[in-house]
């Protein structure tokens, strides 16, 4: 992880940030959120680039974020009473019809599990669960990592074959 000073990269490019997103035909006063946008987008960002191209991912940020802007204008546009813009916004959250449906699709998931043989059903939990590797699964259970793989193999095969039967009925 790169570790920037945001104080230093403020006081070196804010202005020159200011008027490079001005010169996108901004208000001053949006220009500057974007650009303190830009800085908190800095902060946020766990794994920053190499300090040497701070400034060219500083700018590009900035851009980015004047794209953003724009795109939300336009939106807007279409909505004739801007405050019930949110109105047209699809909703994210499922319907209760998928919530549905992904409850009886982990259903038949739990039992097509349930119905591989123990020596597959450890490989996949391990390995899709609790996110081992193969070699460590190898490890954990004294089997050739190639082993590992082609129980993995064999037992996302079986669960696939359970849940093409499961989803024809």
């Amino acid at each position: 992880m790169t570790h920037w000073d945001v104080n230093i990269l403020f006081r070196t490019y804010r202005s020159r940030l200011l008027h490079f997103v001005q010169r996108r035909k901004l208000s001053w006063h949006m220009a500057d959120d974007i650009v303190q946008d830009t800085f908190l987008r800095v902060v946020a960002t766990p794994s920053l680039p190499d300090p040497q191209f701070a400034q060219s991912y500083l700018f590009r940020t900035a851009q980015n974020l004047v794209i953003d802007h724009f795109r939300r204008e336009r939106i807007l546009t279409f909505v004739q009473e801007p405050d019930k813009a949110f109105e047209f916004v699809a909703d994210d959250a499922p319907s209760p019809e998928q919530i549905a449906w992904s409850r009886q699709e982990l259903r038949h998931l739990q039992a097509s599990l349930n119905a591989l043989p123990k020596n597959l059903r450890t490989v996949f939990i391990l390995a899709r669960l609790e996110g081992k590797t193969y070699v460590e699964i190898g490890e954990q259970l004294g089997i050739p990592t190639q082993t590992a793989f082609s129980r993995m193999v064999r037992a996302l095969k079986l669960v696939k074959e359970a849940m093409d039967k499961s989803e024809k009925n």
